[in-house]
């Protein structure tokens, strides 16, 4: 009942905010929203391109790069979009990303990508589910054949000379409690960094705590990732405005199956409402 009076409320409001949506974005002209996609299985495509030619009508998209410039008001707000995880669909949407020009950042667990694969993609997604905490279709691996569910550096090193940002997401993609001792955060903040840069020979500026859940956030790591990175990247639902502090830069969770109705929903501002508990809690904290 609840999943169906959730899908009602959704339709409903997801409409309208689609529909109102620019009249709602006037108000964000001087804002980056930051969006952030999971396994991006090619089932969707097509309805990942809807999704894409909806941001560049209403957005100026941007990369990594535009937090480091002047700031300029135009016309539309900005948006940037990143894929966490370094699933193997995150690969394959490149093309995509390539034929519209729209720049990103790929959050890498380094953990996942150099690990020993597993003999079948039971066993991968297994490992994935259980040992990483990613999330992986087993069915849609299965569909797609693939053979394993984690990039390659490789892979990496393809997405960087084409100019896609790799950021750090741990080293074995766990929360970032206040219960770690130093030694661990120091092994998921600053050693994912080091090592990453080492094996792609790239500099790592930004870093995308993991989970997004309020045990998954702490002061004692948020003074470590302020030692070692330019930008920190959260997921309470909230744009970026540019006297905003760098290391609080939080995003709205959108996946590439989403329709254009809840795309606008999420992007309305209502989510700004729903998680304002939870930003307060975790700005604080982590201020």
């Amino acid at each position: 009942m609840k999943k169906i009076l959730k899908g009602i409320v959704l339709g409903l409001f997801g409409s309208l905010a689609y529909i109102f949506f620019p009249i709602l974005l006037k108000a964000k002209k001087q804002t980056i929203f930051v969006i952030n996609y999971h396994a991006t299985y090619p089932e969707y495509n097509k309805n990942f391109i809807k999704q894409i030619k909806f941001y560049k009508k209403n957005f100026d998209l941007i990369g990594e790069n535009y937090f480091f410039k002047e700031k300029k008001i135009n016309k539309k707000p900005k948006l940037l979009i990143t894929f966490d995880d370094g699933h193997i669909s995150n690969y394959h949407i490149m093309k995509i990303l390539d034929k519209y020009k729209i720049p990103a950042i790929f959050f890498i667990p380094y953990q996942f990508i150099n690990r020993k694969r597993e003999k079948n993609i039971l066993l991968e997604n297994k490992v994935t589910n259980t040992k990483y905490n990613i999330i992986s279709n087993l069915e849609k691996d299965i569909d797609n054949q693939y053979k394993t569910l984690s990039m390659s550096f490789k892979e990496l090193k393809r997405l960087s000379k084409k100019n896609y940002s790799i950021g750090a997401h741990g080293y074995s993609h766990i929360r970032l409690s206040q219960s770690l001792k130093k030694k661990k955060l120091e092994r998921e903040i600053i050693d994912s960094k080091k090592f990453l840069e080492k094996k792609l020979q790239i500099k790592i500026n930004s870093f995308c705590w993991t989970f997004g859940d309020l045990k998954s956030y702490s002061a004692n790591a948020s003074k470590i990732i302020k030692k070692n990175y330019k930008l920190s990247f959260m997921t309470c639902a909230k744009p970026f405005e540019f006297n905003q502090s760098l290391f609080q830069i939080h995003r709205f969770n959108i996946e590439n199956f989403f329709s254009l109705s809840h795309v606008a929903f999420v992007l309305s501002g209502i989510y700004e409402l729903i998680y304002f508990k939870k930003r307060k809690y975790v700005n604080k904290l982590t201020k």
